[in-house]
C-alpha cells in the first residue's frame, strides 16, 4: 500500500537549505555590536519560516523575545505593529517615553532560563518583526533609537524586488551598516528541493517529479509547499511504496497559491496582454507590441513579470514566473483562448511565415485552437515540437492525423514518438504498419533501425524476431552504404542476443575500407562508435571501452541531423560513457559526468532516459552510494511498470542488491518476487542472480550466496561477458569466497592486461592472504575512483587482520580509515562490514551463523539452513558469545552493527 504523507509535515515544512543563515544569525546575536539582522528575499522564499527558526533559537538560549506582524492595513497607524507590546497608555505624541516603555515592555516578555553567573553579560531582548517593509514610521523611529542605545537585538524580514531595496522603513534601518547586517535569501537549488521532498513526503521523488516541481516553484518553499499539498490531494503526485512520482506534468493550484497568482497577475494592470503570452507561449515582440505599447513592457521586464530573450536575429517575449501560466490557461474561458491562438496563427500567415519552424508554431496552435493540424505542416510541426524538446507536444501533433490519411512519414513518426515516451508495444505496432508504407532503401532502414532498437531496449524480443524483421527488410536494400547499415543493426540485434563478438565485428565494419566511414552519414559512424564502446565494455576491454565512448561523447552531434533523433543520440553518448567508466573501476568519474548528463534532455526522449538512469544507478551501487542508487532504480521500475518495459526485473533486480547491502531485506526481498513474476520466459535477468546472492548473504546465508555467485560468473564467461563475470567474482569475494575467485580473476587479469582488472585480481589475492599492507593500499585506491564501500570493506578486513596478529594500534587506524571511508556510503550494512567491526574475530562460519541468529532464526532453522545439528548451533554460538563478550542471541544484533551505525543510523533513503 503506498504511504500518505503526515498532513502535519505537509502544514509545516520542515527548515532545509539554510544552514549558512542559521550560522549568520547566531553570530549576529553573540556579536554585542550588531544590533539587528534583516531577512531579505522576494515572496514565498521562507523569510518567516527562517525567522521562526531563528526565534527559537534564540528562546532556547535564554533571551527574551517577543515578535510582531507589520502589515499595509495598519502601516499608516502609528505604531500599529508594536502597539500589543506597549501598554495602552502610551501615546505616540509622547515620544520622551517610548523609549523607556519600550525596553520596559519588550524584556520581560519571554520567560528566561535561571539567571547567568555574575560575571556573564545580561542577554539582549529579541524583537522579531516580520513585513519589516510594512512597518509605520513612528514604529521605524522608535525601533532605530532602541538599535543606537545597543537594548534589543532586532530580527526582521523583509521583501525586496528584483530591481530595489524592500521600502523606506527598512531604508531608515540599513542607514548604519555597522550595527545592521543583512541577509538575502536565495531560492532553493534542486540538491535543497529533493532534501526538502524527501523529508515531507518520507520517501524520495524521482528526478522528474523534482525537476517538474522545482521549475514551478521557482525554488521557492511556499510555492512548493502549496503544488505539493494539491498534487497529493489530487492523486497527480503518488507512490509505489518505493518512490513518488508526478503522473501528469500538469500540477493543479491549492486555492491559496491561486489567490496570491491573481492578485499578482492583477496588480500588473495588463491580464488580457499576459493572458496572449499564457496561451501561445514564447511570442515574438513585433506581436506583442500590436497589444502593449513599448514603455509599458519595460515597466513589466523590471518588475520580473515578463523576460525577453533573443533567438537569432527576433526577440521573444515570455512570461517571467511559470506559475502565472498555468493559472491563466486554466482561468482563461475556452472561446477566450481559441481566439487568442487563431489570432496569432493569422498574424504568422501574414507575415508569410518566414522562418522553418514558423509552419510548425501553427501546426502546434492550430491543434490546440481546433483540435487538429493542416496536414502539409505537420513534419516541420514534429521538428519544431523536437526542438523544444516537448515530447508531448509532438505525440499530440502525430495522433491527430487521421487513421486514414496516414502516410509513411506521419506513421513512422509517431512510432518514434511511442518509442521514446516508453510505450513500446504501441511503438512496434505502429512501426510494423509503417514498414508496410515504406517505399525506398531509406524509409526501409528508418523503420528497420527504429525496429530493432526497439525490440533490443525496448520489448526485449527473441532474437528469432529481430531476424525475422531484417530478413523482410534485406531484399529492399541495395546499395554499398545500405548494407553497411543493415550489418551495423546485425550488431545492434547481436548486442542485444548477448553475442559481443559478433557485435563488435558488425560495429567495426566503419572503420574499414575508409572510403566506406567517408561516405557513412556522420550519425551512423556516431552509433557504430557507440555500439562498438558498450561491446568493448562487455569483453572486457575497459581501457578501450571508455576511451571509445569518450571519442563519441566528444563528438559534435550533426548540425543536419534530424533534432528529433540528436536528442536520443546525445543521451545515448552519456549512457554510454557512465557505463564504460563504471565497468572501468571508475563510479566516481561516472556519477560526476552523470550530475550534468542528458540536462535538458530527459523529458523528450524517457525511453532513452530510463537507461541513463539504469546507468547512474549501477555507478552508484558500484561506488556505495547505496541511497542515490536505490533512488535511481526505484524510479525506473516505477516508469517500467506503466509502461510494461523490459528494464522491470532488471530495475528490480539491482534496487534489491541495493536495499539488501543496506539491511533492507523486506524491501530486497518484495522487489525479487516482483521481478520473478515479470520475467519473459526467454530471458535470462542476470541481476536477479546478483540481488538474490546478496539478499541471502544479508541473510546470513553465506554459504548459498557464494555458489550463486560462482554459478553466475561461469554463466557469464560462457557467454562471453568477461566484465561481469569480473564483478561477480567481486562480489563473491566481498562475501568470503575469495579463495574461489582469486584464480579466476588473475586469468582475466593476465589475458587483458587493463587496470581494472589487475586490481580485482590483486584484491581477491590480498583477500585470501589476509595482506594486510596491500588491503590498505587498495582501499586507498578504491577511494581515489569513487568505490567507498570497497575501500571500507577492504579497510575493515585489513583491521580484522591486523587485530588478530595482535597489532592493536595500526588495527586501530584501519578501522577508523574503515569508517571514514563508511560513512560516505548512505547506510551500507554488508556481511564484510558487520562482522570485522565486532569486539571479537570470528570465523566465517561463526560469522555465518552469528548472522542468521542475529535475525531471530531457531537453533533448528540455523541448522536446517547450514545442514548442521541444533547442538553444534548451539555450541558455536557459546563461542560466538564469549568472543563478541556477550550474552545471549538478543544481544547479536547491536553487537554485528558498525560503529557509524552505533552512532546513529541513517535512512535507507
Amino acid at each position: 500500500m503506498a504511504p500518505t504523507p503526515d498532513p502535519n509535515r505537509l502544514a509545516r515544512w520542515p527548515l532545509v537549505g539554510r544552514e549558512a543563515e542559521l550560522k549568520q544569525f547566531d553570530a549576529a546575536l553573540r556579536d554585542t555590536s550588531c544590533g539587528a539582522l534583516l531577512l531579505c528575499g522576494p515572496p514565498g522564499v521562507g523569510r518567516s519560516r527562517l525567522a521562526r527558526e531563528c526565534r527559537q533559537r534564540a528562546a532556547d538560549k535564554g533571551h527574551p523575545v517577543s515578535e510582531a506582524r507589520a502589515t499595509e492595513a495598519a502601516s499608516g497607524v502609528a505604531l500599529g505593529a508594536l502597539a500589543h507590546l506597549l501598554r495602552s497608555d502610551v501615546s505616540p505624541a509622547r515620544p520622551a517615553q517610548l523609549h523607556a516603555l519600550a525596553i520596559e515592555a519588550l524584556s520581560p516578555l519571554t520567560p528566561t532560563p535561571p539567571p547567568p553567573r555574575r560575571s556573564a553579560r545580561p542577554l539582549r531582548p529579541v524583537l522579531c518583526i516580520d513585513d519589516l517593509h510594512h512597518l509605520d514610521t513612528t514604529s521605524v523611529v522608535l525601533v532605530r533609537q532602541l538599535l543606537d542605545a545597543r537594548r534589543i537585538f532586532v530580527l526582521g524580514t523583509a521583501v525586496t524586488a528584483a530591481h530595489d531595496l524592500p521600502g523606506a522603513a527598512v531604508t531608515a534601518v540599513l542607514a548604519d551598516a555597522d550595527a545592521v547586517r543583512r541577509v538575502d535569501l536565495a531560492p532553493l537549488d534542486r540538491c535543497d528541493t529533493e532534501l526538502l521532498l524527501r523529508a515531507v513526503l518520507s520517501l524520495p521523488v524521482t528526478g522528474r517529479a523534482r525537476d517538474r516541481l522545482h521549475d514551478l516553484s521557482e525554488g521557492l518553499p511556499l510555492p512548493l509547499s502549496e503544488l505539493v499539498s494539491a498534487a497529493v490531494t489530487h492523486s497527480v503526485l503518488t507512490s509505489d511504496g518505493t518512490v513518488w512520482d508526478l503522473i501528469s506534468p500538469e500540477v493543479p493550484l491549492t486555492p491559496h497559491l491561486a489567490g496570491l497568482l491573481r492578485a499578482r497577475i492583477e496588480s500588473s494592470g495588463h491580464r488580457r496582454e499576459l493572458e496572449i503570452l499564457a496561451a501561445c507561449g514564447p511570442c515574438p515582440l513585433p506581436y506583442l507590441l500590436g497589444h502593449l505599447d513599448l514603455e509599458r513592457l519595460d515597466v513589466l521586464e523590471r518588475a520580473r513579470v515578463l523576460t525577453t530573450a533573443r533567438d537569432g536575429h527576433r526577440t521573444t517575449v515570455q512570461l517571467a514566473h511559470p506559475l502565472d501560466r498555468v493559472l491563466l490557461r486554466h482561468d482563461m474561458p475556452e472561446a477566450r483562448t481559441q481566439r487568442i491562438l487563431l489570432d496569432h496563427v493569422a498574424w504568422i500567415r501574414e507575415r508569410g511565415a518566414r522562418r522553418s519552424e514558423d509552419e510548425g508554431r501553427v501546426a502546434a496552435l492550430m491543434l490546440r485552437a481546433t483540435g487538429h493540424s493542416p496536414p502539409g505542416s505537420l513534419s516541420q510541426a514534429v521538428h519544431h515540437a523536437a526542438r523544444v524538446e516537448d515530447l508531448d507536444r509532438a505525440r499530440q501533433l502525430l495522433e491527430s492525423v487521421p487513421q486514414a490519411q496516414r502516410r509513411f512519414e506521419s506513421t513512422y513518426l509517431l512510432g518514434q514518438a511511442l518509442f521514446r515516451s516508453g510505450d513500446c508495444e504501441g511503438a512496434e505496432r505502429v512501426l510494423s504498419a509503417a514498414a508496410v508504407l515504406a517505399a525506398g532503401e531509406r524509409e526501409v532502414l528508418d523503420t528497420l533501425a527504429a525496429r530493432v532498437h526497439n525490440f533490443v531496449f525496448g520489448l526485449d524480443a527473441s532474437t528469432d524476431e529481430c531476424r525475422a524483421v531484417m530478413d523482410a527488410a534485406r531484399p529492399h536494400v541495395r546499395t554499398f552504404l545500405g548494407h553497411r547499415e543493415l550489418a551495423l543493426l546485425r550488431g545492434v540485434a547481436a548486442y542485444g542476443a548477448g553475442d559481443f563478438a559478433e557485435a563488435l565485428e558488425h560495429c567495426t565494419a566503419f572503420e574499414n575500407p575508409a572510403s566506406a566511414r567517408s561516405r557513412a552519414p556522420e550519425q551512423l559512424v556516431l552509433r557504430a562508435g557507440l555500439l562498438k564502446a558498450l561491446t568493448l565494455g562487455c569483453l572486457g576491454h575497459a581501457g578501450e571501452a571508455v576511451e571509445q565512448a569518450r571519442a563519441a561523447a566528444e563528438t559534435p552531434l550533426p548540425e543536419k541531423d534530424d533534432p528529433y533523433r540528436s536528442v536520443t543520440l546525445q543521451l545515448a553518448r552519456d549512457t554510454v560513457l557512465i557505463h564504460a567508466l563504471t565497468v572501468a573501476g571508475r563510479p566516481g568519474e561516472a556519477l560526476t559526468y552523470g550530475a550534468r548528463a542528458g540536462r535538458g534532455l530527459r523529458a523528450f526522449d524517457r525511453h532513452a532516459s530510463r537507461w541513463l538512469t539504469m546507468a547512474l544507478g549501477r555507478a552508484a551501487l558500484a561506488g556505495g552510494r547505496l541511497r542515490q542508487a536505490r533512488l535511481m532504480f526505484a524510479e525506473v521500475a516505477r516508469a517500467a511498470r506503466i509502461e510494461r518495459s523490459a528494464l522491470l526485473p532488471e530495475s528490480l533486480g539491482l534496487l534489491a542488491a541495493a536495499a539488501a547491502q543496506q539491511g533492507d531485506l523486506e524491501a530486497a526481498a518484495r522487489a525479487l518476487e516482483e521481478a520473478g513474476a515479470t520475467v519473459p520466459a526467454h530471458r535470462v535477468v542476470p541481476d536477479l542472480d546478483l540481488g538474490t546472492a546478496w539478499l541471502a548473504a544479508c541473510r546470513g546465508e553465506l554459504g548459498r550466496a557464494q555458489r550463486m555467485l560462482a554459478a553466475a560468473a561461469v554463466q557469464a564467461r560462457m557467454l562471453g561477458h568477461t566484465t561481469r563475470e569480473s564483478l561477480l567474482l567481486v562480489d563473491l569475494t566481498r562475501l568470503g569466497g575469495a579463495a574461489s575467485a582469486a584464480q579466476r580473476l588473475s586469468a582475466i587479469a593476465d589475458e587483458r592486461s587493463d587496470p581494472c582488472h589487475l586490481v580485482r585480481a590483486a584484491l581477491a589475492r590480498a583477500w585470501q592472504d589476509q595482506d594486510t599492507d596491500r588491503l590498505l593500499h587498495l582501499a586507498e585506491e578504491f577511494h581515489a575512483s569513487g568505490a567507498d564501500l570497497l575501500a571500507a570493506e577492504a579497510a575493515s578486513v585489513a583491521s580484522d587482520a591486523l587485530r588478530t596478529d595482535g597489532r592493536a594500534r595500526p588495527a586501530r587506524a584501519a578501522a577508523h580509515a574503515a569508517m571514514d571511508f563508511l560513512d560516505r556510503c548512505q547506510g551500507a550494512l554488508t556481511p564484510t562490514v558487520r562482522l570485522a567491526h565486532t569486539s571479537g574475530h570470528l570465523t566465517v562460519r561463526e560469522g555465518e551463523l552469528a548472522l542468521l541468529a542475529s535475525r531471530g532464526m531457531s537453533n533448528k532453522q540455523i541448522g536446517e539452513t547450514l545442514h548442521i545439528s541444533p547442538r553444534t548451533v548451539e555450541n558455536h554460538l557459546h563461542r560466538i558469545y564469549k568472543r563478541l563478550g556477550i550474552t545471549g542471541r538478543q544481544d547479536l544484533p547491536d553487537s554485528l552493527r558498525p560503529q557509524a551505525e552505533r552512532r546513529g543510523p541513517s535512512s535507507v533513503w
